[in-house]
C-alpha cells in the first residue's frame, strides 16, 4: 500500500508492516528493526546553500516536506544532540507524499531529506547525495509489524511476522525494544 495508512480491521488486512513510531493501541506491534537514518543533499543544493556545519544551522536552510493524505502533520527533522532527541522544523517550498519523490526532489537540488540510509546508499556512494551532519546522529526510524488484536494467535500471521522479523534481522540486526516494551504493544 505504499506510504497509504491503512484501516486493518475496515479493510479486512490482517498485518502491515508500518514505519514510525506506532499511534494505534488498537494495534498489537512487533518491532522488526530501528533503520539508521541520514540527512543528504545533493551537491548542487550544497553549494547553493551551504553545508550546515551544526544542528542550529539547520534553521536557514531549506528542506523537502513530506506528508501523508491521512494527517496533516509535519515530519520535522530528529537528531540526538547532548544526549537529548531534538526536532529541527525547515522550511519546505516543495511537499511530497512518496519516498521516490522525496528523493528524486533532493537528487535534483530541492533541499536537505532525512531518511533511512539504506535507501539512498547507493546515491551517497556514487556522489548524487552528501550526507551532512554525520556526527549527530539519529534516533533512527522504527519499523513494526502491525496486526488487530483479535488476529494475534493466527497461525498464518504469526508465520508471517517471524519470517519479516528474521529478514529485518538479518539486514539491521536484532532491534532496541522500546523501554516500555514487555508485551509486544507499542504506544
Amino acid at each position: 500500500s505504499g506510504d497509504r495508512l491503512v484501516d486493518l480491521v475496515r479493510e479486512g488486512i490482517d498485518c502491515v508492516v508500518r514505519a514510525g513510531t506506532p499511534r494505534d493501541s488498537s494495534l498489537v506491534a512487533r518491532r522488526l528493526a530501528v533503520l539508521p537514518e541520514v540527512i543528504c543533499a545533493s551537491p548542487a543544493y550544497l553549494q547553493r546553500f551551504g553545508t550546515p556545519r551544526s544542528p542550529d544551522a539547520l534553521s536557514s536552510h531549506q528542506a523537502v516536506g513530506f506528508f501523508t493524505s491521512s494527517h496533516d502533520r509535519s515530519y520535522p527533522f530528529e537528531l540526538v544532540v547532548d544526549g537529548q532527541v531534538r526536532e529541527f522544523e525547515l522550511g519546505a517550498w516543495i511537499a511530497v507524499n512518496d519516498a521516490e519523490s522525496y528523493v528524486t526532489c533532493a537528487l535534483r537540488g530541492c533541499g536537505l531529506i532525512q531518511l533511512p540510509r539504506f535507501h539512498v546508499e547507493d546515491a551517497l556512494r556514487d556522489g548524487r547525495l552528501v550526507e551532512v551532519l554525520g556526527g549527530w546522529p539519529s534516533t533512527g526510524l522504527p519499523v513494526s509489524a502491525m496486526y488487530p488484536l483479535h488476529r494475534q494467535l493466527s497461525p498464518r500471521v504469526r508465520v508471517f511476522v517471524d519470517w519479516v522479523a528474521k529478514l529485518y534481522e538479518e539486514r539491521f540486526g536484532v532491534p532496541p525494544q522500546p523501554s516500555s516494551d514487555t508485551s509486544a504493544m507499542e504506544r
